[in-house]
């Protein structure tokens, strides 16, 4: 199984705690192309925000540990968060 075992749209941290740290990555990976995707920009084309793995995972990581936030959608958490960390 190459990621969580379901679509990252619907991935969810009760998904990322069943899952092995392999398919975790990959899920990871699956997001950031997601989110990484070219957008409309107002001053043309341009880039969604995205995460490096490592931000990612430790994001991840931590909210995922709450039984409050087993429904949580991991594209959410990492969509939020990237938008609010300088981009290269």
């Amino acid at each position: 199984m190459p990621d969580v075992g379901v679509p990252a749209r619907l991935a969810s941290c009760a998904d990322w705690r069943r899952a092995s740290p392999s398919q975790r990555r990959q899920t990871i990976r699956e997001i950031r192309r997601f989110a990484g995707g070219q957008v409309e920009a107002p001053a043309g084309q341009g880039h969604g925000a995205v995460l490096t793995e490592t931000q990612a995972y430790t994001l991840f990581q931590h909210y995922c540990r709450y039984a409050f936030a087993s429904q949580f959608k991991l594209y959410k958490l990492y969509t939020r968060a990237a938008a609010f960390t300088k981009q290269p």
